[in-house]
């Protein structure tokens, strides 16, 4: 006895179990939303086949299944946000002396923080922008600073 024969001796439900199973199991190692809705519309149209007998009719439960059930899932799959870009602003809470460090607030916690040009001073409440990182120190210019004129990667 071949495979084939095998496949052709089995229940229709059986064989629609066994393909949504793999297909969930495909979907545990890639997991695509599309994949999981086509093993989930095989495990219903094998529960289905039980008293549907026409293999055509399952063909199209299972269809109109995966169809409506990719477009439900993918609306679980996280997009990333257009509002929510990387912060580049912070403010001084402690003054940034010439060639020392500071405070300043980033998203929300304190930061130390020092100017990237060692001579500049940066008073209490201005607005910078942040350059860089360097361990927990940030990097950081002041905000009307002319931004032609300086190195990022420093």
């Amino acid at each position: 006895m071949n495979l084939v024969d095998l496949l052709q001796s089995q229940p229709a439900y059986g064989l629609w179990l066994i393909t949504g199973l793999v297909f969930l199991g495909i979907a545990m190692l890639a997991f695509e939303p599309t994949i999981v809705a086509l093993g989930f519309a095989a495990i219903i149209t094998g529960i289905a086949a039980i008293s549907v007998k026409e293999f055509s009719i399952q063909l199209l439960i299972w269809g109109v299944l995966s169809v409506s059930l990719a477009i439900v899932l993918r609306g679980f799959v996280p997009r990333p946000s257009k509002d929510l870009g990387p912060v580049t602003q912070a403010t001084v809470s402690q003054p940034i002396s010439p060639g020392g460090v500071g405070e300043v607030t980033y998203e929300g916690s304190f930061w130390t923080a020092r100017c990237q040009i060692s001579d500049v001073a940066i008073a209490v409440g201005q607005i910078v922008q942040v350059v860089g990182r360097q361990g927990n120190t940030l990097i950081v210019l002041p905000h009307d600073f002319p931004h032609d004129s300086y190195d990022r990667t420093a």
